[in-house]
């Protein structure tokens, strides 16, 4: 029996967790001691975690100020989360370090975690990362630009790079831990699990790389049926809170097409006030398998697992990506033809307009068609068996070597 920590520390939503946790339920099933450390609690209700133990993750709450903005590389966005200083990053890894040794972990498996790796180097932990090409960086120095539309300064790269260096390297220094060459090396780890495909990288310039496929959970949620009359079908999973949610809800009604709409956090006056008769809202997830073969088009924000899942499916896609990370991911599927991606700094466009083009267009059907057809050997039990084999592998060799 091996003790394996699932971390999750930057990002936000659903997705995060609802990668991590078919995993940690394996494992759990297996008879290993397994906790999550998530991010964020305030949905955890809404997940079917089985017993297992869900621990507030250590988190940078302070950005500094000054900063340029905006982040320019993953090393820019670092700095905003605890690493601009070594001070600041040591009270972060010794939360962490303090979470693993009050757990007793002999391995994590990290999503979009770096402190919590750092703390698991500076502790001699085996570790791995599970995700998506967002939280792998390729080992790169200094760390690419992440918005190849700017013309960035290799010289502003190369600084930004050496700041951070310099904190995790005094961190690791204190702890009498070997220091990293370059901010890369964090994420060298026992196994890196980059669950997506080449075509839906992040980083389109990481070079060759094993790819095990995407992860997403579809079976996770209320179960519901598309009314038989429904001519064509949406499904959207927008954020309420965000600029175009209520510009979105009332193209489609317009339309006149059915929606089941997930809108975690909405309010029961907002609901009141966009929900009608062809339009399902909730702030719970709805069970996604039973709805995709009928599919007509998915609207969403370009979250990496339902994004993967969705295309998978064949289901062309609109998407209003709220940050960097999410703007990336939509556009490699307009890059590929199987959506429309809306830039979050221009304009809102006619959302009517783009809904009719992508149901009206067979292109984009014909290209997430091809995509899913490319990838239909891809199986999800059998991607997790091998995923879990590799941990419990790792996690067994670990312990014999201590």
């Amino acid at each position: 029996m091996s003790r394996i920590a699932f971390v999750w520390e930057l990002g936000s939503s659903y997705g995060h967790i609802s990668v991590l946790l078919p995993f940690a339920k394996k494992l759990k099933q297996r008879g290993h001691d397994v906790v999550l450390v998530s991010r964020e609690l305030q949905n955890a209700s809404n997940l079917h975690h089985e017993g297992i133990p869900i621990l507030q993750a250590p988190l940078w709450l302070n950005p500094p100020k000054g900063l340029s903005e905006p982040p320019l590389n993953y090393s820019e966005i670092l700095m905003r989360y605890g690493y601009f200083n070594a001070e600041s990053l040591a009270g972060l890894v010794s939360a962490w370090r303090s979470l693993f040794a009050l757990h007793g972990s002999d391995l994590i498996v990290a999503d979009h975690s770096p402190t919590a790796l750092l703390a698991a180097r500076s502790m001699g932990l085996a570790a791995t990362t599970l995700g998506s090409g967002f939280y792998l960086p390729p080992r790169q120095t200094p760390l690419p630009n992440m918005r190849p539309w700017l013309n960035v300064p290799q010289e502003r790269l190369k600084n930004s790079d050496a700041h951070v260096l310099k904190a995790m390297n005094t961190v690791l220094s204190a702890y009498k831990v070997k220091v990293l060459g370059g901010v890369h090396e964090l994420f060298e780890t026992e196994e890196n699990f980059l669950c997506t495909f080449a075509e839906l990288d992040h980083y389109q310039q990481r070079g060759p790389a094993k790819y095990w496929g995407a992860c997403y959970n579809m079976q996770m949620g209320q179960n519901v049926a598309w009314p038989a009359d429904a001519v064509q079908r949406i499904f959207v999973y927008l954020d309420p809170q965000g600029r175009d949610f209520a510009n979105v809800l009332q193209a489609i009604s317009v339309l006149g097409y059915f929606a089941f709409v997930c809108a975690p956090g909405i309010s029961d006056n907002q609901r009141r006030q966009l929900e009608n008769a062809r339009m399902v809202i909730a702030d719970k997830p709805f069970r996604l398998d039973k709805l995709l073969p009928d599919c007509d088009l998915f609207i969403g924000y370009a979250g990496q697992g339902i994004t993967a899942g969705m295309l998978m499916a064949g289901v062309p896609q609109l998407l209003l990506p709220t940050h960097l990370e999410r703007f990336l991911m939509a556009t490699r599927i307009a890059a590929i033809g199987a959506g429309i991606a809306v830039n979050p700094e221009a304009s809102a466009p006619d959302y009517a307009m783009a809904i009719r083009a992508i149901l009206e267009t067979p292109g984009y059907r014909d290209a997430a068609h091809r995509f899913a057809t490319k990838y239909a050997s891809l199986n999800q039990q059998e991607q997790q068996e091998n995923i879990v084999n590799r941990i419990e592998e790792i996690a067994a060799k670990k312990k014999v070597s201590a």
